[in-house]
C-alpha cells in the first residue's frame, strides 16, 4: 500500500511539472515574419462580371509553408473585393482585392498584411473561353497603404493585395477556384487565439 501511495505521489509531482510545460508551448504564438512567401489557392471564383465590393473570399495555404512549418497545413486565409468594375462599353474591366486574415487549423489566427507577388490571371475572351496569364504583383505598389474592412482581432490592417485588370473593353477578368496566388508578409504578426487580440510583433 505504501508503495501506491508513493507511485500516486510521483506521478502527481511529475505532471505538476509537465502540465506547465505542455500548457506553455500551446499558448506560445506562432509568428509569421515580415517577407515570408504565402503560396495559397482560391477556393472559390471572384469575377469582375459578377463580383461586388465586399464579397467575400478565402484562399487555402499550400507548400511551400512560410518558415517551412507545418503548422501552416490547411490555413486559410481571407479576403475579400476592394473594387469591381465590369466590362463594358467605353469601360475596361477591374477587379481589386485584399486579404484580412490568416486562420490556422488550430484556430490561432490574426489580421495580416500582404502584398501580392503573383497570381493566375484569367481573362475571358468573346465566345466565354478562358486564358490562363501569369501577372506580377508590383503592378499594384501605388495601392499599398489602403486599409481594408475592420475586423475585431486587432492587429495590423490588410493592405491591397492585388488587382487584375483588362485592356479590353469586352473582357472581364476573373481570378478562378484554384488559382494559385502567392503573397509576400509585409509585417510580422503573432498568430495567437480568438481570445486573445493579436498584436504586430515588435522586433
Amino acid at each position: 500500500m505504501k508503495s501506491l501511495h508513493q507511485a500516486i505521489a510521483f506521478t502527481a509531482m511529475a505532471l505538476a511539472f509537465v502540465l506547465p510545460v505542455a500548457t506553455s508551448a500551446s499558448t506560445k504564438p506562432v509568428e509569421l515574419s515580415a517577407g515570408n512567401m504565402v503560396t495559397s489557392r482560391m477556393n472559390q471564383t471572384i469575377d469582375s462580371g459578377s463580383a461586388r465590393n465586399g464579397d467575400k473570399f478565402s484562399l487555402t495555404v499550400l507548400t511551400p509553408y512560410p518558415s517551412n512549418n507545418g503548422v501552416y497545413n490547411d490555413a486559410q486565409l481571407y479576403g475579400h473585393v476592394t473594387r469591381v468594375i465590369a466590362a463594358g462599353q467605353g469601360q475596361n474591366p477591374v477587379l481589386e482585392f485584399g486579404i484580412d486574415r490568416i486562420v490556422l487549423a488550430n484556430g490561432r489566427q490574426a489580421n495580416v498584411s500582404m502584398l501580392l507577388q503573383s497570381q493566375e490571371t484569367q481573362r475571358h475572351n468573346n465566345i466565354g473561353n478562358v486564358v490562363l496569364t501569369a501577372v506580377g504583383g508590383m503592378i499594384v505598389g501605388n495601392m499599398i497603404g489602403k486599409s481594408l474592412l475592420k475586423t475585431n482581432l486587432g492587429g495590423p490592417a490588410g493592405l491591397i493585395a492585388g488587382a487584375l485588370y483588362a485592356n479590353n473593353k469586352k473582357m472581364n477578368v476573373s481570378l478562378r477556384q484554384g488559382s494559385v496566388v502567392v503573397t509576400e508578409v509585409r509585417q510580422s504578426v503573432a498568430l495567437l487565439y480568438p481570445r486573445t487580440t493579436a498584436q504586430i510583433s515588435q522586433h
